[in-house]
């Protein structure tokens, strides 16, 4: 073997984390000392420029190693992580695969925090709104579907109490964003389960989670225009959830206004004239502005006598109708 080869595999070893004995790689290509020297001298200065290895010579066993630094930062790597473990979107399968992906891009001390982290979810501090562990799959097939776009044919489990329907249906997925515990894709449906009727169709946000059979048409179509929406304007008109008509409101808000505006998208305050924060007799503040009609009421109802709504009509007797079916309850 040449000498050239005889770097390569032993530094090859090393990037693997297996530790060199000089005795054992005279053996194992049939050298003497001094060119296992040579090599790891030439290894060294390989790993000189680099800031991601440091290199390590054990005068003591005649020992040569490599330890890794971060080749991600290793503050950045621990926000994400915690970021995905908040969100409990991920089953805890697909958690702890997407975890060991990015600690092998931090150094062999960030690695132990990292795992330490997840060893301690193991007891039960970990519970994800969905316990399927194949969301990463699901996420790339949509993406490579938006990316090319590519009409579907699909079947869907929704949310109604009486059971989803088992009817397929048709549409071209427009975008993916993530909001909340969940992935949603944003989709121009058809009224056919055939690509015909293209300017009757309508725009819906599905849940990536619960599609069923998911099949890529051969033939697609473009949405029609005037009838696009974009991520942005679906998001800026969402609480929660996506569903019932686009609606402007009005609300009295009791409690600390600035949550509010943190979870209403593109909320404001009402002002006076002069800049000044309005406020009614009680001490409460108006906020407004446009969502759909589902998250609205969704929002409303879980603020308790903090809210009270002023506009629309149609969102005010909704409230006043769950709240009774409520009271009838007790």
């Amino acid at each position: 073997m040449d000498s050239n080869t005889r770097i390569a595999n032993t530094f090859a070893r090393m990037l693997r984390g297996e530790k060199i004995y000089t005795q054992k790689n005279m053996v194992q290509y049939n050298c003497g000392k001094r060119s296992v020297e040579r090599d790891m001298a030439i290894i060294h200065q390989i790993i000189k420029p680099s800031d991601y290895f440091d290199f390590h010579h054990d005068t003591k066993d005649n020992i040569y190693y490599l330890t890794q630094n971060d080749f991600f930062n290793f503050e950045e790597t621990l926000t994400i992580m915690k970021v995905l473990i908040g969100s409990r979107a991920f089953g805890k399968k697909e958690l702890n695969e997407i975890s060991n992906s990015l600690s092998a891009l931090i150094s062999d001390n960030h690695k132990k925090e990292i795992n330490d982290m997840m060893t301690a979810l193991k007891t039960g501090g970990y519970l994800p709104v969905n316990q399927d562990n194949d969301l990463v799959k699901r996420v790339k097939k949509f993406h490579n579907i938006i990316r090319k776009k590519k009409a579907i044919s699909f079947t869907y489990r929704d949310s109604n109490p009486a059971g989803h329907s088992n009817k397929t249906r048709v549409g071209l997925p427009l975008s993916l964003y993530f909001s909340g515990n969940y992935f949603y894709v944003i989709m121009y449906r058809l009224n056919s389960d055939k690509i015909k009727d293209i300017d009757d169709g309508i725009t819906y946000v599905y849940r990536l989670d619960r599609f069923l059979d998911v099949t890529v048409k051969r033939k697609t179509f473009e949405v029609p225009r005037g009838k696009y929406e974009d991520e942005e304007s679906i998001r800026n008109k969402s609480y929660r959830l996506n569903s019932g008509s686009a609606i402007s409101y009005e609300f009295n808000y009791r409690g600390y206004y600035p949550a509010a505006l943190d979870q209403l998208p593109n909320s404001k305050i009402k002002r006076t004239e002069s800049g000044k924060i309005f406020k009614n007799p009680d001490g409460s503040v108006v906020v407004y502005g446009n969502m759909f009609f589902n998250g609205a009421k969704m929002w409303v109802l879980g603020q308790g006598n903090l809210v009270t709504v002023k506009s629309p009509q149609s969102l005010i007797a909704a409230v006043k109708k769950e709240l009774q079916e409520t009271l009838d309850g007790y």
